[in-house]
C-alpha cells in the first residue's frame, strides 16, 4: 500500500504485509521526504509466518542468517505492530524477544502495539503470584463471562481422575495446571500451555518442560508458573 498523504491509521485495520510510503508525513516540514512504514500485526507466536513476512519486507531485515535479531534496512524505514503477539504458535517468546529487541534499537522508529491477547496476559503477574497460588482452589471461581466453562477445581478433579493412583485436586493443585486451566478455559486459547511447553523446551535444549509439582504424571508445564525440583534454567535474555 502506497500513499502520499499523511499517514492516519486511526483505527483501521491493514492487511498484515502492508507497507506504506509516506510522503510529507508532517505538515509542518517546507520539503516533502519519503518515510517507509511496514506494518504487521496478529502473528500470534507463529514464528514460521513472520520469517515469511520479514522476507519480503522492504523496512524489516534479519541482521545474520541465525534470525537472532531483527533490523531496519534503511534510514527512513519505520515499523509498527499492531498487537496479539503471543498464543497459537510455538514461537511466541522468540518473536516477543525479537520486537523487543528491535525497539530498543530504534526506540524511535519502531512502535510496538498491544491487544486483547497481549493485555491479557497481565493477569498472570498477579494470578500466579505466591500470594495468590496461596488461595484454595476451591475459593476460585469460574469465569463470569462464559457460564460452560469449569471452575478451578472441576479442572483439578478432571486432572486428578485421568491420574488415578489415588490422585485429588489437591495433590493435583499447582502453578501449572492453574496456568493450564487459565489458557484453556479463561484466556481463549486452548492450545497455549502445550505450545508454551514446546517452546520452552527447544529454548531450553531439553527433551520436555516438566510441572511444578514434584512429578506426578504428566500434570505442569512450561507456562510460567512457579518453581520446581531439577528444572532447567531460563533460556540467556
Amino acid at each position: 500500500l502506497h500513499c502520499t498523504r499523511p499517514l492516519c491509521l486511526g483505527r483501521r485495520r491493514l492487511s498484515s504485509d502492508a507497507h506504506m510510503r509516506v510522503r510529507t508525513p508532517f505538515r509542518c516540514s517546507p520539503h516533502p521526504c519519503e518515510y517507509e512504514i511496514a506494518f504487521v500485526s496478529d502473528v500470534e507466536g507463529d514464528l514460521d509466518y513472520f520469517n515469511r513476512w520479514v522476507a519480503g519486507s522492504r523496512c524489516v531485515a534479519y541482521t545474520g542468517s541465525d534470525e537472532a535479531a531483527l533490523t531496519l534496512t534503511h534510514a527512513r524505514a519505520y515499523f509498527v505492530y499492531g498487537g496479539d503477539v503471543p498464543d497459537h504458535g510455538r514461537g511466541s517468546e522468540q518473536l516477543l524477544r525479537l520486537l523487543v529487541g528491535l525497539k530498543r534499537a530504534f526506540p524511535r522508529r519502531v512502535a510496538l502495539l498491544v491487544g486483547n491477547r497481549d493485555l491479557n496476559k497481565l493477569r498472570l503477574t498477579s494470578e500466579c503470584a505466591p500470594s495468590d497460588l496461596a488461595r484454595p482452589h476451591w475459593s476460585i471461581p469460574a469465569p463470569h463471562w462464559d457460564p460452560s466453562a469449569p471452575t478451578l477445581s472441576q479442572h483439578l478433579e478432571q486432572v486428578a481422575a485421568a491420574r488415578g493412583g489415588g490422585a485429588t485436586a489437591a495433590s493435583c493443585d499447582c502453578a501449572a495446571e492453574r496456568l493450564r486451566w487459565m489458557y484453556e478455559n479463561t484466556l481463549g486459547c486452548p492450545a497455549t500451555f502445550e505450545a508454551r511447553r514446546a517452546e520452552l523446551a527447544a529454548l531450553r535444549s531439553v527433551g520436555s518442560a516438566t510441572g511444578d509439582n514434584g512429578g506426578g504424571g504428566g500434570g505442569g508445564g512450561g507456562g510460567g508458573g512457579g518453581g520446581g525440583g531439577g528444572r532447567p534454567p531460563p533460556p540467556p535474555p
